[in-house]
């Protein structure tokens, strides 16, 4: 049985590392973007119901969530195979 290039049995746990480490941001991706969009919801419910007070907070959440996701895309990623 043929192998493809590059893979080997001592990369297969490394490899299982970065599949866990890819679907747990995608899946924290997606519950951020939930997130965001249920206080978008909230947002345009308050403004329509004329309750400004409301609006500050819930910028702000969505601000941190925006944040949150950015660096996850920016900087969360799996530490690169060192060879020696």
């Amino acid at each position: 049985m043929k192998r493809s290039a590059g893979y080997s049995r001592v990369n297969q746990p490394q490899n299982r590392g970065r599949t866990a480490v890819s679907q747990a941001r995608l899946a924290l991706f997606v519950m951020i973007n939930i997130a965001q969009m249920w206080i978008l919801s909230a947002t345009v419910e308050a403004a329509l119901a004329h309750e400004f007070n409301h609006l500050v907070p819930l910028v702000i959440a969505s601000g941190v969530c925006w944040l949150i996701a950015l660096s996850m895309f920016l900087w969360w990623k799996p530490v690169r195979i060192r060879r020696s």
